[in-house]
Protein backbone atom coordinates (compact mmCIF):
# COMPACT_ATOMS: atom_id res chain seq x y z
CA UNK A 1 0.00 0.00 0.00
CA UNK A 2 1.37 3.69 -1.13
CA UNK A 3 0.51 6.48 0.41
CA UNK A 4 0.64 10.10 -1.12
CA UNK A 5 2.06 12.48 0.10
CA UNK A 6 -0.22 14.62 3.02
CA UNK A 7 0.41 16.93 5.51
CA UNK A 8 -1.68 15.25 8.56
CA UNK A 9 0.00 12.04 7.30
CA UNK A 10 3.80 13.17 7.57
CA UNK A 11 4.09 12.12 11.28
CA UNK A 12 1.80 8.97 10.65
CA UNK A 13 3.83 7.71 8.54
CA UNK A 14 6.67 7.74 10.56
CA UNK A 15 4.89 5.89 13.36
CA UNK A 16 3.93 3.46 11.20
CA UNK A 17 6.99 2.16 10.13
CA UNK A 18 7.74 2.15 13.62
CA UNK A 19 4.60 -0.33 14.88
CA UNK A 20 4.48 -3.87 14.90
CA UNK A 21 2.44 -5.54 12.48
CA UNK A 22 -0.06 -6.46 15.09
CA UNK A 23 -0.49 -3.07 16.13
CA UNK A 24 -1.14 -1.48 12.28
CA UNK A 25 -4.00 -4.09 11.56
CA UNK A 26 -7.37 -3.80 12.91
CA UNK A 27 -10.21 -6.08 11.51
CA UNK A 28 -14.12 -5.69 11.61
CA UNK A 29 -15.72 -9.33 11.26
CA UNK A 30 -15.15 -12.40 9.53
CA UNK A 31 -16.51 -10.52 6.34
CA UNK A 32 -13.30 -8.44 5.07
CA UNK A 33 -9.74 -9.54 5.84
CA UNK A 34 -7.64 -7.52 8.32
CA UNK A 35 -6.80 -3.87 7.31
CA UNK A 36 -4.04 -0.77 7.81
CA UNK A 37 -5.08 2.14 9.79
CA UNK A 38 -5.31 5.21 7.40
CA UNK A 39 -3.10 7.38 9.63
CA UNK A 40 -0.54 4.58 10.49
CA UNK A 41 -2.04 3.65 13.91
CA UNK A 42 -5.47 3.79 15.77
CA UNK A 43 -4.90 7.32 17.64
CA UNK A 44 -3.65 8.83 14.46
CA UNK A 45 -6.61 7.54 12.79
CA UNK A 46 -9.43 9.56 13.99
CA UNK A 47 -11.45 11.50 11.43
CA UNK A 48 -13.60 13.33 13.92
CA UNK A 49 -10.61 15.08 14.79
CA UNK A 50 -8.56 15.22 11.33
CA UNK A 51 -7.87 18.70 9.70
CA UNK A 52 -7.76 16.71 6.55
CA UNK A 53 -8.64 13.94 5.08
CA UNK A 54 -7.02 10.53 4.89
CA UNK A 55 -5.78 10.02 1.36
CA UNK A 56 -4.03 7.05 -0.10
CA UNK A 57 -3.57 4.73 -2.86
CA UNK A 58 -4.62 1.21 -2.56
CA UNK A 59 -3.91 -2.21 -4.86
CA UNK A 60 -7.11 -4.61 -4.41
CA UNK A 61 -6.33 -8.12 -4.91
CA UNK A 62 -8.14 -10.49 -7.27
CA UNK A 63 -11.26 -11.85 -6.10
CA UNK A 64 -10.60 -9.46 -2.60
CA UNK A 65 -10.84 -6.43 -0.85
CA UNK A 66 -8.19 -3.57 -0.32
CA UNK A 67 -9.27 -2.25 3.50
CA UNK A 68 -8.56 0.88 5.57
CA UNK A 69 -9.69 1.37 8.78
CA UNK A 70 -9.95 4.63 10.73
CA UNK A 71 -11.90 5.55 13.97
CA UNK A 72 -14.53 8.07 14.99
CA UNK A 73 -13.97 9.65 18.91
CA UNK A 74 -17.60 11.43 18.63
CA UNK A 75 -20.80 11.52 15.88
CA UNK A 76 -20.07 13.11 12.92
CA UNK A 77 -21.11 13.11 8.99
CA UNK A 78 -18.36 11.42 6.95
CA UNK A 79 -17.57 11.05 3.42
CA UNK A 80 -15.67 7.53 1.98
CA UNK A 81 -14.62 7.38 -1.62
CA UNK A 82 -12.94 5.13 -3.89
CA UNK A 83 -11.78 6.16 -7.40
CA UNK A 84 -9.91 4.06 -9.94
CA UNK A 85 -6.77 4.21 -11.58
CA UNK A 86 -6.75 3.62 -15.23
CA UNK A 87 -10.47 2.70 -16.01
CA UNK A 88 -11.13 0.76 -12.87
CA UNK A 89 -14.61 0.16 -11.28
CA UNK A 90 -14.10 0.01 -7.20
CA UNK A 91 -16.46 -0.55 -4.85
CA UNK A 92 -16.84 0.02 -1.72
CA UNK A 93 -18.33 -1.47 1.79
CA UNK A 94 -18.08 0.44 5.16
CA UNK A 95 -18.43 -1.92 8.49
CA UNK A 96 -18.43 -1.48 11.74
CA UNK A 97 -16.33 -3.38 14.22
CA UNK A 98 -18.99 -6.03 14.96
CA UNK A 99 -18.98 -6.92 11.16
CA UNK A 100 -21.88 -5.08 10.29
CA UNK A 101 -21.86 -3.69 7.09
CA UNK A 102 -23.30 -0.53 7.37
CA UNK A 103 -22.64 1.38 4.22
CA UNK A 104 -22.01 0.17 0.57
CA UNK A 105 -21.97 1.60 -2.97
CA UNK A 106 -20.82 1.68 -6.80
CA UNK A 107 -20.95 4.72 -8.94
CA UNK A 108 -22.12 7.75 -6.72
CA UNK A 109 -18.68 9.12 -7.28
CA UNK A 110 -19.52 9.57 -10.93
CA UNK A 111 -17.63 7.95 -13.99
CA UNK A 112 -17.19 4.95 -11.89
CA UNK A 113 -16.23 5.80 -8.51
CA UNK A 114 -17.75 4.60 -5.38
CA UNK A 115 -19.14 7.24 -2.81
CA UNK A 116 -20.71 7.52 0.39
CA UNK A 117 -21.93 9.74 3.06
CA UNK A 118 -23.39 9.28 6.37
CA UNK A 119 -22.92 10.37 10.09
CA UNK A 120 -21.17 8.03 12.20
CA UNK A 121 -21.16 7.19 15.67
CA UNK A 122 -18.15 6.57 17.88
CA UNK A 123 -16.01 3.45 17.31
CA UNK A 124 -13.49 1.42 14.61
CA UNK A 125 -14.54 1.41 11.32
CA UNK A 126 -13.55 -0.72 7.92
CA UNK A 127 -13.93 0.20 4.24
CA UNK A 128 -13.49 -2.43 1.91
CA UNK A 129 -12.29 -1.64 -1.70
CA UNK A 130 -12.95 -4.30 -3.78
CA UNK A 131 -13.43 -4.19 -7.79
CA UNK A 132 -16.46 -4.40 -9.65
CA UNK A 133 -15.18 -7.63 -11.86
CA UNK A 134 -13.23 -9.12 -9.76
CA UNK A 135 -9.84 -8.46 -11.04
CA UNK A 136 -7.10 -6.60 -9.67
CA UNK A 137 -7.39 -3.02 -9.94
CA UNK A 138 -5.63 0.22 -8.24
CA UNK A 139 -7.75 2.81 -6.50
CA UNK A 140 -7.31 6.13 -5.01
CA UNK A 141 -9.13 6.33 -1.76
CA UNK A 142 -10.31 9.09 0.86
CA UNK A 143 -11.66 8.70 4.19
CA UNK A 144 -13.08 12.62 5.34
CA UNK A 145 -15.80 14.55 7.01
CA UNK A 146 -18.23 16.07 4.83
CA UNK A 147 -16.55 19.42 5.40
CA UNK A 148 -13.43 18.66 4.19
CA UNK A 149 -12.58 18.61 0.20
CA UNK A 150 -14.10 15.19 -1.95
CA UNK A 151 -12.14 13.00 -3.94
CA UNK A 152 -15.12 12.26 -6.55
CA UNK A 153 -17.37 14.58 -9.00
CA UNK A 154 -20.17 12.49 -7.69
CA UNK A 155 -22.48 11.37 -9.71
CA UNK A 156 -26.19 13.19 -8.43
CA UNK A 157 -27.61 9.96 -7.00
CA UNK A 158 -27.16 8.53 -3.24
CA UNK A 159 -25.78 5.88 -2.00
CA UNK A 160 -27.23 3.33 0.27
CA UNK A 161 -26.95 1.98 3.32
CA UNK A 162 -26.70 -1.62 4.20
CA UNK A 163 -29.80 -3.09 5.21
CA UNK A 164 -29.84 -5.07 8.67
CA UNK A 165 -32.80 -6.39 10.87
CA UNK A 166 -33.79 -2.76 12.36
CA UNK A 167 -33.85 -0.94 9.56
CA UNK A 168 -37.09 0.07 8.10
CA UNK A 169 -38.40 -1.57 4.87
CA UNK A 170 -42.06 -1.96 2.94
CA UNK A 171 -43.04 -5.84 3.51
CA UNK A 172 -43.10 -7.39 -0.17
CA UNK A 173 -46.26 -9.52 -0.59
CA UNK A 174 -48.84 -10.58 1.62
CA UNK A 175 -46.87 -13.68 3.41
CA UNK A 176 -43.71 -15.72 2.97
CA UNK A 177 -43.16 -16.89 -1.18
CA UNK A 178 -43.95 -20.50 -1.16
CA UNK A 179 -41.82 -22.66 -3.99
CA UNK A 180 -44.48 -24.85 -4.43
CA UNK A 181 -47.10 -22.70 -4.98
CA UNK A 182 -45.25 -21.09 -7.70
CA UNK A 183 -45.68 -17.43 -5.93
CA UNK A 184 -44.57 -14.10 -6.15
CA UNK A 185 -44.36 -10.83 -4.66
CA UNK A 186 -44.36 -7.79 -5.94
CA UNK A 187 -44.73 -3.39 -5.36
CA UNK A 188 -44.21 0.01 -6.99
CA UNK A 189 -43.49 2.67 -5.63
CA UNK A 190 -40.77 5.30 -6.27
CA UNK A 191 -37.23 4.85 -4.68
CA UNK A 192 -37.50 7.92 -2.25
CA UNK A 193 -40.90 6.40 -1.64
CA UNK A 194 -39.47 2.91 -0.86
CA UNK A 195 -35.80 2.43 -0.96
CA UNK A 196 -35.99 -0.96 0.90
CA UNK A 197 -37.90 -4.14 0.74
CA UNK A 198 -37.96 -7.15 2.95
CA UNK A 199 -39.56 -10.58 2.03
CA UNK A 200 -39.55 -14.15 3.39
CA UNK A 201 -39.02 -17.64 2.15
CA UNK A 202 -40.95 -19.98 3.82
CA UNK A 203 -38.58 -22.51 1.97
CA UNK A 204 -35.19 -23.00 0.03
CA UNK A 205 -35.98 -21.43 -2.67
CA UNK A 206 -34.65 -20.44 -5.96
CA UNK A 207 -35.99 -16.65 -6.58
CA UNK A 208 -35.21 -14.02 -9.24
CA UNK A 209 -35.22 -10.64 -7.86
CA UNK A 210 -36.37 -7.68 -10.94
CA UNK A 211 -36.57 -3.69 -10.63
CA UNK A 212 -38.14 -2.68 -13.70
CA UNK A 213 -38.17 1.19 -15.02
CA UNK A 214 -35.31 2.08 -17.16
CA UNK A 215 -36.04 5.82 -17.09
CA UNK A 216 -35.66 5.66 -12.91
CA UNK A 217 -32.50 3.23 -14.06
CA UNK A 218 -32.50 1.73 -10.57
CA UNK A 219 -29.90 -0.26 -8.78
CA UNK A 220 -30.24 -3.45 -6.29
CA UNK A 221 -28.66 -4.52 -3.24
CA UNK A 222 -29.82 -8.16 -2.01
CA UNK A 223 -29.51 -8.80 2.01
CA UNK A 224 -29.51 -11.56 3.99
CA UNK A 225 -31.29 -11.34 7.48
CA UNK A 226 -28.02 -10.39 8.79
CA UNK A 227 -27.80 -7.23 6.48
CA UNK A 228 -24.96 -9.32 4.69
CA UNK A 229 -24.34 -8.25 0.96
CA UNK A 230 -25.43 -11.44 -1.66
CA UNK A 231 -25.50 -9.39 -4.13
CA UNK A 232 -26.27 -6.12 -6.40
CA UNK A 233 -26.77 -5.73 -10.01
CA UNK A 234 -27.47 -2.62 -12.22
CA UNK A 235 -28.65 -2.64 -15.97
CA UNK A 236 -29.24 -6.28 -16.45
CA UNK A 237 -31.57 -5.86 -18.95
CA UNK A 238 -31.32 -2.35 -20.34
CA UNK A 239 -31.10 0.08 -17.50
CA UNK A 240 -33.94 -2.51 -15.22
CA UNK A 241 -32.06 -4.44 -12.73
CA UNK A 242 -32.26 -8.11 -11.72
CA UNK A 243 -30.49 -10.97 -9.74
CA UNK A 244 -31.15 -14.42 -10.10
CA UNK A 245 -30.03 -17.32 -7.38
CA UNK A 246 -30.55 -20.50 -9.22
CA UNK A 247 -29.30 -21.97 -5.93
CA UNK A 248 -31.85 -22.00 -3.59
CA UNK A 249 -31.84 -19.35 -0.75
CA UNK A 250 -32.49 -20.47 2.81
CA UNK A 251 -35.62 -20.28 4.22
CA UNK A 252 -35.44 -16.78 6.29
CA UNK A 253 -35.89 -13.20 6.02
CA UNK A 254 -34.30 -11.14 3.12
CA UNK A 255 -34.22 -7.77 2.37
CA UNK A 256 -34.17 -5.26 -1.08
CA UNK A 257 -32.24 -2.09 -1.07
CA UNK A 258 -32.44 0.22 -4.13
CA UNK A 259 -31.67 3.42 -5.20
CA UNK A 260 -32.09 5.27 -8.63
CA UNK A 261 -29.38 6.12 -10.64
CA UNK A 262 -31.31 8.48 -12.95
CA UNK A 263 -34.44 9.90 -11.33
CA UNK A 264 -35.34 8.35 -7.45
CA UNK A 265 -39.09 9.71 -7.62
CA UNK A 266 -39.90 7.90 -10.82
CA UNK A 267 -42.44 4.20 -9.76
CA UNK A 268 -39.75 1.21 -9.75
CA UNK A 269 -42.06 -1.93 -9.81
CA UNK A 270 -40.47 -4.49 -7.65
CA UNK A 271 -40.61 -8.25 -7.73
CA UNK A 272 -39.58 -11.41 -6.61
CA UNK A 273 -40.66 -14.41 -8.59
CA UNK A 274 -39.74 -18.13 -7.97
CA UNK A 275 -36.63 -18.74 -10.74
CA UNK A 276 -37.04 -21.02 -12.90
CA UNK A 277 -35.04 -22.58 -16.17
CA UNK A 278 -37.88 -21.69 -18.63
CA UNK A 279 -38.33 -17.99 -17.75
CA UNK A 280 -34.45 -17.55 -17.67
CA UNK A 281 -34.11 -19.13 -21.45
CA UNK A 282 -37.39 -16.78 -22.44
CA UNK A 283 -35.60 -14.14 -20.98
CA UNK A 284 -31.96 -14.59 -22.47
CA UNK A 285 -34.14 -14.71 -26.19
CA UNK A 286 -36.12 -11.81 -25.64
CA UNK A 287 -32.56 -9.89 -24.24
CA UNK A 288 -30.76 -10.74 -27.57
CA UNK A 289 -28.30 -13.05 -25.18
CA UNK A 290 -28.77 -16.81 -26.88
CA UNK A 291 -30.98 -17.83 -29.79
CA UNK A 292 -34.40 -19.31 -29.84
CA UNK A 293 -35.02 -22.63 -31.77
CA UNK A 294 -34.89 -21.54 -35.45
CA UNK A 295 -38.24 -23.30 -36.01
CA UNK A 296 -39.96 -20.67 -33.74
CA UNK A 297 -41.42 -23.21 -31.15
CA UNK A 298 -39.78 -21.50 -27.94
CA UNK A 299 -40.13 -17.77 -29.05
CA UNK A 300 -41.33 -15.97 -32.14
CA UNK A 301 -38.79 -16.34 -34.94
CA UNK A 302 -39.70 -14.84 -38.79
CA UNK A 303 -38.68 -17.35 -41.19
CA UNK A 304 -37.19 -15.41 -44.58
CA UNK A 305 -36.13 -18.46 -46.68
CA UNK A 306 -32.95 -18.72 -48.88
CA UNK A 307 -30.82 -16.03 -49.21
CA UNK A 308 -29.98 -15.41 -52.60
CA UNK A 309 -28.70 -12.30 -53.24
CA UNK A 310 -30.91 -10.00 -50.53
CA UNK A 311 -33.37 -9.95 -48.27
CA UNK A 312 -35.58 -7.30 -46.48
CA UNK A 313 -37.20 -7.22 -43.65
CA UNK A 314 -39.54 -4.43 -41.99
CA UNK A 315 -40.58 -4.46 -38.04
CA UNK A 316 -41.60 -3.15 -35.25
CA UNK A 317 -38.45 -3.62 -31.76
CA UNK A 318 -39.48 -3.09 -28.70
CA UNK A 319 -39.03 -4.32 -25.39
CA UNK A 320 -37.89 -7.76 -26.79
CA UNK A 321 -35.58 -8.81 -29.26
CA UNK A 322 -37.08 -9.47 -32.90
CA UNK A 323 -35.69 -12.91 -34.19
CA UNK A 324 -35.21 -13.76 -38.16
CA UNK A 325 -33.85 -16.74 -39.93
CA UNK A 326 -32.69 -17.17 -43.02
CA UNK A 327 -30.44 -19.56 -44.65
CA UNK A 328 -27.13 -19.29 -46.87
CA UNK A 329 -26.79 -22.08 -49.58
CA UNK A 330 -23.45 -21.39 -50.13
CA UNK A 331 -20.30 -20.06 -48.08
CA UNK A 332 -19.16 -16.13 -48.85
CA UNK A 333 -19.98 -12.80 -47.14
CA UNK A 334 -22.99 -11.50 -45.56
CA UNK A 335 -23.49 -7.81 -44.97
CA UNK A 336 -26.38 -7.02 -42.85
CA UNK A 337 -27.73 -3.69 -42.44
CA UNK A 338 -30.22 -2.32 -39.60
CA UNK A 339 -31.50 1.08 -40.03
CA UNK A 340 -33.84 2.68 -37.76
CA UNK A 341 -36.56 4.43 -38.55
CA UNK A 342 -37.62 7.32 -36.99
CA UNK A 343 -36.79 6.99 -33.22
CA UNK A 344 -35.15 3.74 -33.32
CA UNK A 345 -31.72 2.85 -32.28
CA UNK A 346 -31.13 -0.85 -33.48
CA UNK A 347 -28.25 -3.21 -32.04
CA UNK A 348 -27.91 -6.77 -33.86
CA UNK A 349 -26.46 -9.81 -33.00
CA UNK A 350 -25.67 -12.77 -35.81
CA UNK A 351 -25.90 -16.16 -34.80
CA UNK A 352 -24.89 -19.61 -36.25
CA UNK A 353 -27.75 -22.73 -36.21
CA UNK A 354 -26.34 -24.01 -32.99
CA UNK A 355 -26.10 -20.84 -31.01
CA UNK A 356 -22.41 -19.37 -31.27
CA UNK A 357 -22.77 -15.42 -31.30
CA UNK A 358 -20.53 -14.73 -34.61
CA UNK A 359 -21.59 -11.04 -33.98
CA UNK A 360 -22.98 -7.85 -33.04
CA UNK A 361 -22.99 -4.25 -33.74
CA UNK A 362 -24.14 -1.05 -32.18
CA UNK A 363 -23.85 2.10 -34.02
CA UNK A 364 -21.69 1.71 -37.37
CA UNK A 365 -20.31 4.29 -39.14
CA UNK A 366 -20.78 6.81 -37.05
CA UNK A 367 -24.81 6.71 -36.88
CA UNK A 368 -27.00 5.39 -34.43
CA UNK A 369 -27.52 2.52 -37.28
CA UNK A 370 -26.12 -1.38 -37.10
CA UNK A 371 -24.04 -3.01 -39.68
CA UNK A 372 -22.49 -6.69 -39.18
CA UNK A 373 -19.92 -8.12 -41.65
CA UNK A 374 -19.65 -11.76 -41.54
CA UNK A 375 -17.93 -14.57 -43.70
CA UNK A 376 -20.13 -18.01 -43.41
CA UNK A 377 -20.21 -21.13 -44.61
CA UNK A 378 -23.73 -22.93 -45.96
CA UNK A 379 -26.04 -23.32 -42.91
CA UNK A 380 -28.76 -21.57 -41.06
CA UNK A 381 -28.65 -18.37 -39.34
CA UNK A 382 -30.41 -16.33 -36.73
CA UNK A 383 -30.09 -12.76 -36.19
CA UNK A 384 -31.71 -10.87 -33.10
CA UNK A 385 -32.57 -7.01 -33.94
CA UNK A 386 -33.12 -4.69 -30.42
CA UNK A 387 -33.54 -1.67 -29.62
CA UNK A 388 -30.84 0.35 -27.17
CA UNK A 389 -33.02 1.82 -25.18
CA UNK A 390 -36.50 -1.24 -25.85
CA UNK A 391 -38.48 1.60 -26.78
CA UNK A 392 -41.22 0.59 -29.66
CA UNK A 393 -40.00 1.32 -32.91
CA UNK A 394 -39.86 0.55 -37.03
CA UNK A 395 -36.57 -1.17 -38.13
CA UNK A 396 -35.72 -1.79 -41.46
CA UNK A 397 -33.18 -5.02 -42.26
CA UNK A 398 -31.36 -5.41 -45.09
CA UNK A 399 -29.07 -8.78 -45.96
CA UNK A 400 -27.06 -9.30 -48.60
CA UNK A 401 -24.80 -12.11 -49.53
CA UNK A 402 -21.58 -11.72 -51.50
CA UNK A 403 -19.42 -15.05 -53.05
CA UNK A 404 -16.10 -14.92 -54.03
CA UNK A 405 -15.73 -14.24 -57.49
CA UNK A 406 -14.69 -17.20 -59.80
Amino acid sequence: MTYRTNTALAGALLTLMALPAAAQEATCGAAVPAGDWVGGSASTSDIATATAPFDLVGAVPPGSYHVSNFTVSQPVPVRVEAQGQFGGDPVIELYDQSGTMVLTDDDSGGNWASRGELTLAPGTYCLATRSYGGGPIQADIRVGLIDHSALTMGSGGSNIQACTAGTPATPLGNGPIDQAAGQEARATNTVNGAPYYRFTLSTPTPVSIRAENQSADPYIYIYDAQGLLLDENDDYNSLNARVDFPEPLPAGSYCIGMRALNNPDLPVEVSVQVYSEANMMQDLYANGEASPPPDGSAFPVVQLGDLTTMLINDGTVGADARWLSFNVPEGGLVLIDAVGIGMSDPMIALFDGVGRELAFNDDANNSLDSQIAARVAPGTYMLAIMQYHRQNGAIRVAIERYVPAR
